[in-house]
């Protein structure tokens, strides 16, 4: 088989029959090797460019960088040129880059976030100082994992950044012929904010759908008869919120889910709740929560920030449960000072943790989930737990990891979180979900085995 993937003068014909003719082993077993074989031709491939690095080849020909040189010569894109160019730089300062990669035990793209990483302002000395646990991540995490804690832990060693003090913030809305373009930018905490508020009327434009499709269809619905697609209703959505704004009144009133975040019994009186507003039509203001996971170091750095107290970023290892951490539980990375800020002012619901990672202060807001036992087992993970699947932790489900069937306790420790498809194929093939010590999630097949074991 290797000898004729590897002619280049084979008709593709006959390579099609050959791959055909495997059995479901041998095929998974080839499409590993040549993923390998890809890891090696990169290690060899930065084997090479770090000698044109050092030889300076690429100046004779008028380019000022390695990255020019590959844009160029090579056909690669911006986002390749940077990342190798960073690799580059990376390997020659830790050589066991390349040992990875010639041992297949990186993925390629997880190779390359390194090497944008290496390169990113302020942060790329420290990478070197944590390149075992960057390795171990690598072999053990899927790519979306890796990358938002890669994400996360650069915007904790680097709370500065490029932004001024105070966000540039900007909106911008645009006319071109019979068409119009609006967009803004700001800080991520606003952002979800927007993102919870929207899902709330998308969710209500999708529930108009649904009933007018089984007006006609019954109980044979299906999203296929939906009479708009998801981007169109998320655009109607926003016209619908649009048509509920209203001005502010003049004094803010008491929050009655405002909770005593650091228990010192300075918590605001309840008031009864408002009346639910019908799903199909809501009036009057629509109440949304933002879930923030900090660690209790980094929200108290961040409360230092606020009043300008002198204080050491966080230089704790990027990954497992003792990592420095301020996200919601999409994983979307907040800016310490943004999450104290919203906390003192009750926009947001807060999830303190300890240094092992375990929640040690929850304020009581139910807006939008029911039972803060769930919330928990949300929070421990910002994207379903099967591997390399993308849903995000808050349109996912919860279920025991042992089943309560066979004696598995309904709390937060025996909690699984899974989108509908993986809780349901995980009861169908009797496979099982742990959360393991390094506060990694694996799932293991019935007889045993890991599904994308480490590499």
């Amino acid at each position: 088989m290797d000898a004729v993937m590897n002619d280049p003068h084979v008709d593709a014909d006959v390579v099609d029959a050959e791959v055909g003719s495997l059995s479901d082993a041998a095929l998974l077993d080839a499409c590993r090797s040549e993923e390998l074989r890809r890891r090696r031709t990169e290690g060899q491939l930065l084997r090479q460019l770090i000698e044109i690095e050092r030889r300076k080849l690429y100046l004779g020909d008028g380019f000022r960088c390695l990255a020019g040189h590959g844009r160029a010569i090579h056909r690669w894109d911006r986002l390749e040129a940077r990342s190798r160019r960073g690799l580059v730089r990376l390997a020659m300062v830790v050589p066991e880059v390349v040992d990875r990669l010639l041992g297949g035990r990186i993925g390629v793209a997880q190779a390359h976030l390194l090497g944008r990483l290496f390169c990113a302002p302020r942060v790329g000395p420290l990478v070197p100082m944590f390149i075992d646990e960057f390795f171990e991540a690598a072999a053990d995490m899927d790519f979306t994992g890796f990358e938002q804690h890669c994400k996360a832990w650069q915007s904790l060693i680097d709370q500065d950044g490029s932004r001024p003090a105070d966000w540039d913030r900007s909106a911008a809305l645009g006319f071109a012929g019979d068409e119009h373009r609006l967009s803004a930018t700001g800080p991520a905490i606003d952002g979800v904010e927007w993102q919870a508020l929207l899902r709330r009327f998308e969710q209500i434009e999708w529930d108009r759908d649904w009933q007018q499709a089984k007006a006609i269809h019954g109980n044979d619905t299906s999203p296929s008869h939906l009479a708009r697609t998801p981007d169109q209703r998320r655009y109607d959505a926003l016209q619908n919120l649009r048509a509920h704004v209203v001005l502010p009144a003049a004094a803010e009133p008491v929050d009655p889910d405002d909770a005593d975040v650091f228990g010192d019994g300075d918590t605001p009186p309840a008031a009864p709740p408002a009346p639910a507003a019908p799903a199909a039509n809501p009036d009057g203001a629509v109440h949304t929560v933002v879930d923030v996971v900090v660690d209790i170091r980094t929200f108290l750095q961040g409360l230092d920030r606020m009043f300008a107290m002198p204080t050491q970023p966080i230089m704790r290892s990027p990954f497992g449960p003792g990592r420095a951490m301020c996200q919601t539980i999409d994983g979307v990375p907040i800016h310490p000072r943004d999450a104290v800020i919203a906390s003192l002012y009750g926009k947001v619901r807060l999830v303190v943790t300890d240094d092992a990672g375990r929640p040690v202060q929850l304020t009581s807001v139910s807006r939008l989930f029911t039972g803060r036992l769930r919330d928990l087992v949300l929070m421990s993970a910002t994207r379903c737990t099967h591997p390399g699947c993308l849903v995000r932790a808050t349109d996912c489900q919860i279920d025991h990891q042992t089943p309560k069937s066979h004696g598995g306790p309904t709390q937060a420790d025996n909690g699984a979180l899974g989108c509908g498809h993986h809780n349901n194929w995980r009861y169908i093939a009797r496979a099982t979900t742990r959360h393991r010590p390094n506060g990694r999630w694996s799932t293991y097949r019935h007889d045993g085995s890991r599904i994308a074991p480490p590499d």
